[in-house]
């Protein structure tokens, strides 16, 4: 396994070698919490792991990306983004779920301006890093409405229904199943 870090907003590596599936990284791996709050471990979705480590057996190339805004609020204590990445990667990684690539889609509405990489160009940029057709590309976000047209190249858009703070487990593996079920058939498998 070769994992190149390319700086504090990317990490790629070649593990899977079937379609692509690109996780919103917030709200399904991490799951949600108040703006103020610091996340920890147990705000990993464990049975979300157990779902990635199936994937990952199955050969599917799959990884994260995340939207960070420039701005600052001030908290000087809260983790940056860069170590976060790496914290997770590394539980990943001893989990059994290594991700193929950790990925920054940076939004600059503050007074340092970076440039701006809307989700459309990340998705295009990591099917051309792995090479994958971008009917073998599935993303999966959360939320109520589609972000991308028949118009849009033909990538496959799941919108996952999450699972609330409070919801039943039954409700929250259902989830997973279907999410799973879904993933498997847009990149034809078994």
């Amino acid at each position: 396994m070769e994992t190149v870090v390319l700086d504090d907003h990317r990490i790629q590596r070649r593990e899977g070698s079937v379609g692509l599936v690109i996780f919103e990284r917030d709200d399904i791996l991490l799951r949600h919490r108040p703006q103020l709050a610091d996340q920890t471990l147990r705000d990993i979705d464990t049975e979300f792991l157990a779902m990635l480590q199936d994937m990952r057996e199955l050969g599917v190339r799959f990884g994260f990306v995340w939207h960070h805004t420039t701005s600052r609020s001030g908290r000087g204590a809260r983790i940056d983004s860069a170590t976060l990445t790496r914290l997770l990667d590394d539980l990943l990684k001893v989990s059994g779920a290594v991700p193929d690539f950790w990925i920054e889609a940076i939004h600059s509405p503050g007074p340092v301006q970076l440039p701006e990489t809307s989700d459309l160009d990340v998705i295009l940029k990591l099917t051309e890093w792995y090479d994958v057709d971008p009917t073998m590309t599935v993303l999966v976000r959360k939320g109520e409405f589609h972000h991308y047209s028949s118009t849009t190249p033909a990538f496959t858009e799941i919108l996952y229904p999450g699972l609330s703070a409070g919801g039943r487990d039954s409700d929250r593996r259902a989830a997973l199943v279907w999410l799973k079920t879904k993933i498997k058939h847009a990149l034809k498998l078994p």
